[in-house]
């Protein structure tokens, strides 16, 4: 692997509790189209989020110039 860049996101979703993991597979898969993947996730409910976000650490492989 090359050189990567990282971001970290944080993932809302809507008032409904029963579908919050397919938004987020949702969300996921749109930004893996872009090469985005999922260095870390954590899905314990953390006071210092909003109750609506979870953060995800993303990285992609940066193109290395030709």
């Amino acid at each position: 692997m090359g050189r990567v860049e990282y971001r970290i996101l944080q993932v809302e979703w809507k008032d409904e509790p029963e579908s919050r993991l397919d938004q987020l597979v949702d969300q996921l898969n749109v930004l893996g189209k872009d090469g985005w993947r999922v260095a870390s996730a954590d899905l314990t409910v953390h006071s210092s989020f909003g109750v609506k976000t979870l953060p995800v650490l993303l990285q992609r492989e940066v193109p290395q110039p030709a």
